[in-house]
């Protein structure tokens, strides 16, 4: 993995090679060579392999960059201001001259992708920050007066001077949301940056602020004819700017069939054409939706590529994935995003947009409409549904007949937000005790679990009940999940990811629209689809969402191959004795499998298979423990 990693111990003169087991746990095949700048008192290291990845000395300030900016020119006069030398400057050179012209703000001005270590030689003090969507990601350690960073948690790992010890908590948290949501990490003592987060070292003490953040300052003066128009203007900015720097012949677009990937597509367009669009499909219908992919790539004339997924491709490719992900992660469409970067980079393309976040600005998620229905009940007087409603909806029966629906949805609607979200899923419904191994739930007991969760969707308590929804998603389901995919993937292939819908300017232009035109009714992505009215096909605007899934689940309990694997890990006596998750609850999972529903209890038996498969190909490397209680 390329990226940025370093060491910051005051007073401490660090010789040439000092990163030398960090910049090697950074390291994948056709990376550039390492490059790494130490001084007393601090060490810095870049892994390229993209332009933006670079280190930078200038008087006063060194830095380490990771970065896919835009709007680079508007510093300008910034620079003047600050006696940056006229002439060519590389990036990293750029940034630096920023910071000394703005100091921390100087963050304000980066827009794109990015992720960065500033060592500020008068102040003695180290700054890292990530960018404000959260694609790229920092790990960092305190420990004995040093901090150690890195943007993966292995090349942490390879320096600290503590034993290698699995987080309980994190470990928790991957089990109920398929990954280890910052600022967890997955081991002891290791945090990640959280998106639009600075972090100050200095004197020995640690420091974080929130530099950016989302906002909801809704503005209600206009009509949607007006919001429309603005969000056609925005999407189409951002893809135009996310393209400056690109070349037709090498640049490409992923194209699910869906909205989102359609739009930038549609945008894309009128700059390149023809566009490079790479799709992925199922022989399992139900997963497919290449022939919304194949209307949009008709309707703007693309140079159009296709790979049909199949059970042994992901068989390949399981062990390579979970190889590349230094904490456990269970997003099985990670499967469909590598092969569809993977076609891409065998057709010469080096940079792909990506559709992610429309969902999450936009509220084009399900549940949004769904929770809508959940949420009438609270408006509802107390008297009326403490006193008639909830008694009476007690005395209807418990199981899947149609007069217990009552009973269900009145059960369902007192679960408050965020947890509601999730209350569907088998770690949420099924009592804590017949899951977890006695011990594991001592160590991380339920009044723990929602604690990251509920901090992010009670964080902006003046704004209404879809944008904190949509704010908790931004963060849990897009930073810590989704864009690790995409991003992860696309390395992994050789490709390098953009995302137009996360460009700053059209988030928080989505911010200012009132939240009753973005869901209107049950109808999501109301002002967007105004918005693309005449520009995308009727066909994809009218589809019902689908999304970017794999059938992990089917292939689990349908493949042989997979099946060989699956009894594999889970039978296999180290998985027996992890300690964590009761042998009887996982056999009650395969069963539900087998009986009732392969893709929703599937997804379940595919996070405890990826579990054990980290834990065999990372965790369990030379140097680092087993979960230790």
């Amino acid at each position: 993995m390329s990226g940025i990693c370093g060491i910051c111990e005051p007073g401490r003169p660090f010789p040439a090679g000092a990163l030398q087991p960090m910049l090697a746990s950074l390291a994948l095949p056709a990376d550039g060579p390492p490059l790494e700048s130490v001084d007393t008192g601090v060490a810095l290291g870049v892994m390229p392999r993209w332009p933006g990845q670079e280190l930078a000395t200038i008087p006063g300030v060194r830095v380490a960059l990771d970065a896919d900016l835009v709007l680079t020119n508007a510093w300008e006069e910034d620079l003047k201001r600050a006696g940056a030398p006229a002439g060519p400057m590389t990036l990293a050179e750029r940034v630096a001259w920023l910071y000394l012209a703005l100091d921390v703000k100087f963050l304000d001005r980066l827009e794109g992708a990015f992720s960065l270590a500033l060592w500020d030689d008068r102040r003695r003090r180290l700054l890292l920050a990530i960018d404000g969507a959260g694609i790229q990601q920092l790990y960092w350690r305190s420990e004995g007066g040093r901090l150690l960073f890195a943007s993966r948690a292995g090349a942490v790992c390879a320096v600290q001077n503590q034993p290698v010890e699995v987080a309980p908590d994190a470990l928790m948290q991957y089990l109920l949301f398929t990954v280890v949501p910052a600022p967890l990490a997955i081991y002891r003592g290791l945090r990640k940056l959280e998106p639009g987060r600075c972090l100050l070292f200095g004197a020995h003490r640690v420091h974080e602020h929130q530099y950016w953040d989302m906002a909801y300052p809704e503005s209600s003066a206009k009509d949607w004819r007006y919001w429309a128009q603005e969000v056609r203007a925005g999407i189409r900015a951002a893809v135009h700017r996310h393209l400056q720097d690109c070349r037709p012949e090498t640049t490409g677009a992923y194209l699910s069939g869906g909205t989102d990937s359609s739009s930038v597509v549609a945008f894309t367009a009128e700059r390149f054409s023809p566009t490079n669009t790479f799709s992925i499909y199922f022989a399992e219908e139900r997963y497919s939706e290449i022939g919304y992919a194949r209307i949009t790539a008709n309707r703007f004339s693309t140079k159009h590529h296709e790979h049909r997924l199949t059970a042994q491709d992901a068989l390949a490719i399981i062990p390579k994935l979970c190889s590349y992900y230094d904490e456990p992660f269970a997003n099985s469409s990670a499967i469909g995003a590598y092969f569809c970067a993977w076609m891409a980079h065998e057709n010469g393309v080096r940079v792909l947009l990506a559709g992610d976040g429309g969902d999450e600005i936009f509220a084009g998620n399900e549940r949004y409409a769904s929770d809508k229905k959940f949420a009438r009940y609270q408006v509802l007087p107390g008297w009326l549904r403490k006193g008639l409603i909830e008694p009476a909806a007690s005395l209807l029966p418990r199981n899947g007949s149609w007069l217990s629906l009552p009973r269900r949805y009145v059960q369902r609607a007192r679960i408050p937000n965020p947890r509601r979200i999730f209350s569907y899923g088998p770690f949420f419904s099924t009592p804590p005790e017949e899951m977890f191994e006695p011990d594991f739930l001592g160590q991380v007991p339920p009044s723990a679990w929602m604690q990251i969760a509920d901090a992010h969707f009670h964080r902006l308590p003046r704004t209404s009940e879809l944008n904190r929804m949509m704010y908790f998603d931004l963060k849990m389901i897009l930073a810590d999940n989704d864009l690790r995919k995409v991003a992860g993937t696309a390395e992994l292939a050789g490709i390098r990811p953009r995302f137009p819908f996360l460009d700053r300017r059209l988030v928080e232009l989505t911010g200012r629209i009132p939240s009753r035109l973005k869901l209107r009714g049950t109808e999501k992505r109301f002002v967007f689809k105004r918005a693309m009215r005449g520009i995308l096909p009727d066909e994809v605007l009218a589809k019902k969402k689908h999304g970017f899934g794999v059938p992990i689940g089917v292939w689990l309990l349908e493949e042989p191959s997979l099946q060989a694997m699956l009894r594999d890990v889970l039978c296999d006596s180290r998985a027996r004795q992890r300690g964590y998750v009761r042998r009887e609850f996982v056999e009650q999972l395969l069963s539900l499998q087998s009986r009732e529903d392969a893709a929703f209890y599937g997804d379940a038996v595919w996070s405890l298979v990826a579990l054990e498969l980290w834990h065999r190909q990372t965790a369990e490397l030379p140097g680092r423990s087993a979960l230790v209680f």
